[in-house]
């Protein structure tokens, strides 16, 4: 199946350039795994900007530079998930349980940036809430509702603080989403803040 919701341009554009978060291009990544569409869009727009860079005029470098550069990455040690957002390479926690819905938060992120798999049980909908910044979703299995639009396997949704809704499974299996968030939800309810203290997000 082919996914009908996907990320903006804009969107595409940092991806492409690199300048998206990491655990934000993850969460793009995991879109691109199901959506030729958007694998062909990031694909140009590479390609444009790799076109770009070869019209420049060349610009010399003080002597040494190179080498140092080149030394520099040499010495870098960085693990197989930092070379590239990959949604298969992410290092996931152990599962935190919270009134039903499943929760396990990526490893290696300090501050408020998030980046986990929720889990929402057949037929359950999420507790009200809203957001505090920018979240990213990619929905890997099940599907959900959310203010009269379905979101099946592969699709991509965008919310920024303005934000406030509470999505509903749909699907006759548990709906496994990827999220990537700048901080944690702004719960509305008691019930959405001991979920909260419990799962982290």
């Amino acid at each position: 199946m082919t996914p009908r919701q996907h990320p903006s341009e804009a969107v595409l554009s940092e991806y492409a350039s690199g300048a998206l978060r990491w655990s934000f291009a993850t969460v793009v990544s995991a879109h691109l795994g199901y959506c030729p569409h958007c694998r062909d869009e990031v694909a140009r727009l590479e390609a444009a900007g790799f076109a770009l860079l070869e019209s420049l005029p060349p610009t010399a470098i003080s002597e040494g530079r190179l080498a140092n550069a080149m030394a520099a990455l040499e010495g870098a040690h960085l693990s197989p998930g930092e070379l590239a957002p990959d949604a298969e390479r992410v290092e996931f926690g152990p599962e935190r349980l919270a009134l039903g819905l499943r929760v396990r938060r990526a490893r290696g992120f300090a501050g408020d940036e998030l980046l986990y798999l929720l889990r929402l049980p057949v037929g359950r909908q999420t507790a009200p809430h809203g957001h505090q910044g920018v979240e990213f979703t990619t929905v890997l299995e099940g599907a959900y509702s959310d203010d009269g639009e379905i979101f099946a396997p592969g699709d991509f949704c965008e919310l920024d603080a303005s934000a406030d809704h509470q999505p509903q499974v749909v699907s006759d299996c548990d709906c496994l989403c990827m999220i990537a968030s700048e901080k944690p939800m702004r719960m509305d309810t008691l019930q959405g803040r001991l979920i909260q203290a419990m799962t982290g997000v």
